[in-house]
């Protein structure tokens, strides 16, 4: 994972951010990353247009509780 990518979702975990922009990342793969620990719960929205994901993780629901919008 590119460390700007890394460097947005460890400042998302540690200031409990509410909304995330993922947009424009070139991402071919959900981020892992999101799912680790419990730092995202408080996420509601998860915005990530323009990537080329195929495919979600299925725990996505279990792992970000309050996200409302993706």
């Amino acid at each position: 994972m590119a460390s700007e990518l890394c460097k947005t979702i460890s400042e998302a975990k540690l200031e409990k951010h509410k909304n995330l922009f993922l947009n424009y990342r070139n991402l071919h793969h959900f981020p892992l990353e999101l799912l680790k620990d419990e730092g995202l719960q408080y996420l509601e929205r998860l915005y990530m247009k323009r990537n080329s994901l195929t495919t979600l993780p299925e725990n996505l629901a279990q792992k970000l509780p309050n996200l409302v919008e993706l």
